[in-house]
């Protein structure tokens, strides 16, 4: 594992110097990321591809670090299938009706939308 990192740390130098010393055009970079960034994603796919099991390992860790954080702040997510999908989520409603508030159901708005499958 040491020699994995230690050649993830040496493309990330290799590819800032090649950057920074003109070698690698500028337009190489995507628009909103600098020379430090682009290094960096080659550095973290050769540690990847060299070590998958570092990835296999570090997913479900901070998941489920993830989810501890949020219980400590109130948040309770069900699991990792329910917070990996969450990326999909466009829309959070909440039903206030006074249960949330008061303890007590009342509706005292509604509206009406149509929704297209």
């Amino acid at each position: 594992m040491p020699v994995v990192i230690s050649l993830g740390v040496v493309d990330f130098l290799i590819w800032l110097i090649l950057i920074e010393t003109g070698v690698v055009p500028h337009e190489w970079l995507t628009p909103g990321t600098n020379s430090g960034t682009f290094s960096l994603l080659f550095a973290i796919s050769v540690i990847v591809i060299a070590c998958p099991c570092a990835l296999g390992l570090a997913t479900p860790t901070a998941v489920m670090v993830g989810t501890g954080v949020a219980a400590k702040n109130k948040i309770l997510i069900k699991g990792g299938e329910v917070l990996e999908a969450a990326h999909k989520i466009s829309a959070v409603i909440f039903d206030k009706t006074g249960t949330l508030t008061h303890g007590k159901p009342a509706v005292t708005d509604y509206t009406i939308h149509s929704m297209s499958l």
